[in-house]
């Protein structure tokens, strides 16, 4: 399944990590899975990687919101929704779907919003054969302010602890750490766009070569997460996540258990 546009609660059971005796319900119930799910994450890595907790705070303003315009009316557009990561020398990497899902052919409009609210333009730098796409940011001031960034790709590790960031289709957290609506600003009326932080899914990896995680805390990643980066405990970036795989119960539907697909970084490399 796709998370590129479309914004759904994923219905899941509680589950249960098993920590040296203690027994910790780090999932929490559907209807509180945006702010609940985010503040379990962070609770979770506190406990387990709170050296990671710290370095947090100098990543999360590089994960951009990405909003891709295409199939252009007289007076209308459709919009993708997905998630990004501005790397050391200015590239952003995604999910090439984030890009392509359901639009026709012709022109493109990519605007990724900073989590300071800044909206910079972007094309097509290189698109992967599997699914992973560079943006390149457009405009010269711009690209030298971004070439700043510090993250870097790293090589997967099986059972190393990942953080996945990504921004729900329309939503991100406020500076309290609160889940609120993106809004788009209205430059005429002087509105700013919205300032975000993206929330945290914590897991594990269950295989590096397929590049599939696990979840340990958090919630299912939902619409608009599509492309969001998988960081390791050091900080570097090991894949951009691509779909979620979900298993559910037949009678009511409720999501039983998870896994997070991504596209390892080193595939990406590769073909650079």
């Amino acid at each position: 399944m796709k998370l590129g546009m479309i914004v759904g609660f994923a219905a899941f059971t509680l589950g249960l990590v098993h920590l040296a005796g203690e027994e910790k319900q780090w999932f929490v119930d559907r209807n509180l899975v945006y702010e609940r799910g985010n503040a379990l994450s962070e609770e979770y890595l506190g406990k387990h990687a709170p050296e990671f907790c710290e370095m947090l705070e100098s990543l999360t303003p590089w994960v951009v919101r990405i909003e891709v315009r295409h199939s252009y009316g007289e007076n209308s557009f459709s919009s993708n929704h997905g998630t990004g990561i501005i790397l050391n020398g200015g590239g952003v990497l995604t999910a090439k779907h984030v890009l392509n899902e359901n639009a026709k052919e012709g022109g493109k409009k990519i605007l990724l919003t900073m989590t300071d609210g800044r909206v910079l333009p972007a094309e097509v730098m290189k698109e992967g054969k599997k699914d992973w796409i560079m943006l390149r940011i457009t405009g010269k001031e711009n690209q030298e302010a971004e070439m700043k960034s510090p993250v870097v790709m790293g090589k997967v590790t099986l059972k190393e602890t990942a953080v996945f960031l990504g921004y729900p289709a329309r939503l991100g957290l406020d500076g309290k750490g609160r889940v609120k609506s993106f809004h788009q600003g209205d430059e005429t009326k002087g509105i700013p766009v919205s300032k975000l932080l993206p929330l945290l899914v914590v897991a594990t990896v269950s295989d590096p070569e397929a590049m599939r995680l696990k979840p340990l805390a958090g919630f299912p990643p939902v619409g608009g997460m599509s492309g969001g980066p998988i960081l390791n405990t050091e900080g570097k970036v090991i894949g951009v996540q691509n779909s979620v795989s979900k298993t559910a119960e037949d009678a009511t539907g409720k999501v039983l258990y998870y896994t997070i697909n991504a596209t390892p970084t080193g595939e990406v490399v590769g073909e650079r």
